[in-house]
Parts: C-alpha cells; structure tokens; sequence
C-alpha cells in the first residue's frame, strides 16, 4: 500500500455536520487519504493545519491495525481509532 494525501479544502465549514463540527473546533483543512489499496479510515478528516494533517495520516498510515473481522471493525468504531480496509472489505451494514 502507497499513501497519497489530497487537501480537498484550507477552509471546511459544511455543508455536511462533521465539516460544520469540526470547523467550530478549528479544524478547518479537510485532507483524505488515498491508498494504492484498500482504505484508511479516520476519526475525522479535518486538521488544525495542513502540516497536522500530513503528520496524522502519515502516522496512522503506518500504524493503524488492518481490520480483518466484524468484531474488529466495530471496536476500533468504538474506540475512535484511525484503521485500515482491505481491497473490497464489505461494512457490515451493507450486507
């Protein structure tokens, strides 16, 4: 897996309700990750400044657990925790 990192905006404030959110918290610079394979899934998409970006994803990128089962998945939901998707994972609630 190779990690691309795509600045969508310097400046998020919605329209949806994490963009609205998060930029009341001052998180304002909406990045995504961009894997060669698979996914990496964050708690929230929207940093404080371009370089925190950069800095979180790149780290998590590096360090995020691959999901391999359900019970998996739903516990680093629970936990709020950066992790990874396999190519063609299926979340459960779309079964």
């Amino acid at each position: 897996m190779s990690l691309q990192i795509t600045v969508l905006s310097h400046n998020c404030t919605g329209p949806n309700p994490e963009c609205t959110r998060d930029a009341r918290d001052g998180r304002t610079v909406h990045m995504i990750p961009r894997l060669h394979s698979g996914d990496l899934v964050m708690p929230s998409y929207h940093f404080a400044s371009e370089e925190e970006g950069r800095e979180a994803l790149t780290q998590a990128y590096e360090t995020a657990p691959t999901i391999t089962t359900d019970e998996e998945l739903h516990e680093a939901r629970r936990q709020g925790i950066p992790h990874k998707l396999s190519p063609g994972w299926i979340d459960p609630s779309r079964r």
